[in-house]
């Protein structure tokens, strides 16, 4: 058995215990699921923790390894073959695929555009046309956030080339601590990390845009070409437990972020009672669970085709997209009845024991 961030590394993380005995170990197909995001919170507890508390990989046959990085480095991870699958937002993706790499999203984990610029309430920035001359902080630069941002900028009529200064002050409190003091008049950021801040007391605005709230192509899973011919067995066990845990985290948000914690102790906030902590996670899945609910008639990880030609669209409009790319070569349903093919009243039982 390979180390694994999610079972074989496990004091790296805080894991108490192996989800795997040696005996079944050597029956499990290797799989290497790199995340673009080093942020493990309770947002990326149906991607991380729930398929790992419950077994549901393993159950299926599959050994998976978690590689928590950014996005760009996610990605080429996948298309070097050092990683199976990448979960990540789709606009670095759109880009590659702009330029002949052989990436395709095969589940859609988010179902619309969850990254903003924030301000501090006190700003006296009240609109996106006030973003003119000023200095806006990203994780990094390769980051779908920025793409989605920059589209938001060119809406507003600014130049996001030359109208704005974009700097990479990474995650979490450095880049909190970037926005309080000044260094950065914006924050471009994402749901999760939005909610994290407001748990230290800030108090942000939030901008959007009407093309942006069109955006409906949200984080999703990516393999290369290739793997969707070569491993279709893998693709749909490891995501069908993505698929049972969003519908676990969904109905049992309370237990969701208490088996989140159990699972990745070192994710839980430091220097609090538990109580405190808990109220913690809970809002962070919370907001997030805006973006990870879907309409009734739809299946778990399907892509609305419009989905993915407004957001090319929305790329070619604002010349973020580099080149040219045929929305259909981007995405496949083609396993999506088989990820759903699971006893969803079982699943809810199995929520409702989470504690």
């Amino acid at each position: 058995m390979k180390k694994s961030i999610a079972f074989g590394a496990l004091v790296a993380i805080g894991i108490g215990a192996s989800a795997l005995s040696s005996a079944t170990a050597a029956e499990l197909k290797p799989f290497t699921l790199a995340i673009g995001t080093k942020v493990l919170d309770t947002s990326q507890a149906n991607n991380t923790s729930l398929p790992i508390a419950t077994k549901c990989w393993e159950n299926e046959g599959v050994d998976v390894t978690l590689q928590p990085t950014n996005s760009s480095a996610a990605m080429q991870a996948v298309l070097s073959g050092q990683a199976d699958m990448v979960l990540m937002g789709p606009g670095a993706a759109v880009k590659a695929r702009a330029k002949g790499a052989p990436i395709k999203a095969v589940y859609m984990n988010m179902r619309k555009n969850f990254q903003f610029p924030v301000v501090l309430e006190s700003s006296d920035i009240k609109s996106i046309e006030d973003f003119k001359g000023k200095t806006m902080g990203v994780v990094s630069y390769g980051a779908q956030l920025v793409s989605i941002i920059k589209g938001m900028i060119a809406e507003a009529g600014l130049d996001p080339n030359t109208d704005l200064t974009i700097v990479e002050t990474g995650v979490g409190a450095q880049a909190v601590a970037a926005l309080e003091s000044g260094q950065v008049d914006i924050w471009g950021t994402w749901d999760s990390q939005i909610a994290t801040a407001e748990n230290m007391g800030l108090k942000l605005r939030r901008f959007s845009s009407p093309y942006a709230e069109k955006l409906k192509f949200g984080s999703s899973y990516f393999v290369r070409d290739d793997y969707v011919d070569t491993n279709p067995d893998l693709i749909v066990k490891v995501l069908r437990c993505v698929a049972q845990g969003t519908m676990m985290a969904l109905e049992n948000p309370e237990g969701t972020v208490a088996t989140h914690f159990k699972v990745f102790p070192a994710t839980k906030q430091s220097g609090v009672d538990d109580a405190t902590a808990t109220k913690a996670g809970l809002h962070i899945f919370q907001v997030r669970s805006e973006f990870l609910t879907k309409e009734e008639a739809e299946k778990w990880g399907e892509f609305p085709p419009q989905a993915v030609v407004d957001l090319v669209e929305f790329m070619s409009a604002t010349e973020d997209l580099g080149g040219t790319v045929d929305p259909e070569s981007l995405y496949t349903n083609q396993f999506i009845d088989q990820i759903n093919d699971f006893d969803q009243d079982a699943v809810l039982k199995r929520a409702a024991e989470l504690n």
